[in-house]
């Protein structure tokens, strides 16, 4: 099992990081990936990955600027975060004197207009969705998209724009059927969460049952969107199995076969070499 997708940088989660990494590896994952947010989350990242990685359990890493951040900054301070994703993206992003090792992945990017804050903010979401997609194409690295409530105007950016050959991931999806048919034909995998999990959830399985076997992705999202099984205690990588088990259920495969293609398929975009 690998959980593509999770914040053990989370301030929530900076008192039991230890913890939760040694429960994620009893429950038989191989490995996760840390999504970043903004540019004081990616040291923090490198720190985990330094820590935690080892032959035994991978840690990934990806670096972005992530739509529901950029209310957040002033017009000055959004230049200044893509200007230091290049860098980090480089290897070349030196924090407290110790340079960042680069990323597996770009992002989280993407577009939110879940909250009135964000739908303010679509306009320089935009400029950051596609200075971070020129970034990824530019260094040939997969990209982690967070979408939410913009399928349309997203879809068009990607089909505008074009993403990295290596492709991507949207995280945590949350679109139609017909949505993941057009997010699938450009290439992308779908990585889905703890929203599988729900009692009543049929748009979600529909889109579920959408998805061949290797653009298949599952993912945590912790400290967010705890399985059903496990609410409402915080999500942690440890609870990936429920959500792997609702996706078997809905696509009537057996878990060890979920787990087993979504862990290789996750290695593969990610170059993170099998475990």
């Amino acid at each position: 099992m690998f959980d593509s997708h999770c914040h053990l940088h989370d301030a929530r989660m900076r008192e039991i990081t230890a913890q939760a990494v040694a429960r994620a590896e009893q429950s038989g994952l191989r490995g996760l990936l840390l999504a970043g947010v903004d540019r004081e989350s990616w040291p923090l990242q490198d720190t985990l990955r330094r820590a935690f990685h080892s032959p035994h359990f991978a840690i990934g890493v990806a670096y972005g600027v992530h739509p529901q951040s950029i209310p957040e900054l002033t017009v000055e301070q959004l230049p200044a975060q893509l200007t230091a994703l290049r860098e980090a993206a480089l290897g070349r992003l030196t924090c407290d004197g110790k340079t960042l090792l680069p990323p597996h992945a770009i992002g989280e990017l993407g577009l939110d207009s879940y909250t009135e804050q964000t739908r303010a903010a679509l306009p320089a979401q935009v400029t950051a969705f596609r200075d971070q997609l020129a970034l990824a194409r530019e260094l040939d690295l997969p990209v982690v998209l967070h979408i939410l409530r913009t399928h349309p105007e997203s879809l068009r950016l990607l089909k505008q724009d074009g993403l990295p050959k290596s492709g991507g991931v949207i995280h945590s999806y949350s679109g139609s059927a017909q949505q993941a048919r057009q997010y699938l034909a450009l290439g992308l995998h779908l990585s889905f969460a703890g929203g599988v999990t729900r009692p009543n959830a049929p748009r979600l399985w529909a889109a579920l049952q959408e998805v061949p076997d290797d653009r298949l992705l599952v993912e945590t999202d912790a400290p967010d969107q705890t399985p059903w099984p496990h609410r409402p205690a915080l999500c942690e990588p440890s609870f990936l199995p429920a959500v792997i088990a609702s996706v078997a259920l809905i696509r009537k495969q057996s878990p060890q076969h979920i787990a087993t293609i979504t862990c290789r398929n996750a290695q593969q975009l990610f170059r993170l070499e099998p475990l």
